[in-house]
């Protein structure tokens, strides 16, 4: 499977759910690099993320806004992630959160790869994905 690229607006496709696959995340740990792991080590090419709670070190997102995209900077340490959710495929994936400081100020967008570790824990739960 091949996500959309920025400028597609979406992609039907149809298929069925596989698998679920629960872990928790270490500390210093990616969690896009993680989720991509995870699933390669089980076998699963593209899976749904069902859920995700945990802290960050920093939060990194991005955004496409009327200026391009636009970078997001969550200072911590101990960013708590509210939500969670996006497709996990190997070098494609794309995961969206709503984080929050520890002031409680609330912030949105996509992950940024190699740029949210997790801070004590993160607990990931997965879906296996199988398209028609």
């Amino acid at each position: 499977m091949t996500l959309p690229q920025d400028n597609v607006e979406s992609l039907v496709q149809s298929g069925q759910l596989g698998r679920l696959v629960v872990a928790r995340l270490k500390p210093n740990e990616d969690i896009i690099d993680s989720a991509e792991a995870l699933c390669a080590s089980h076998g699963i090419a593209c899976a749904v993320v069902r859920g995700g709670l945990g802290s960050l070190i920093d939060g990194e997102l991005h955004y496409l806004g009327r200026q391009g995209m636009q970078d997001i900077h969550v200072p911590g340490p101990g960013i708590e992630i509210l939500s969670l959710s996006g497709e996990i495929v190997a070098g494609q994936s794309r995961l969206q959160a709503v984080l929050a400081d520890a002031a409680g100020n609330i912030f949105a967008g996509r992950l940024q790869r190699g740029r949210n570790l997790s801070f004590i824990t993160v607990e990931l739960t997965l879906q296996e994905w199988l398209p028609d």
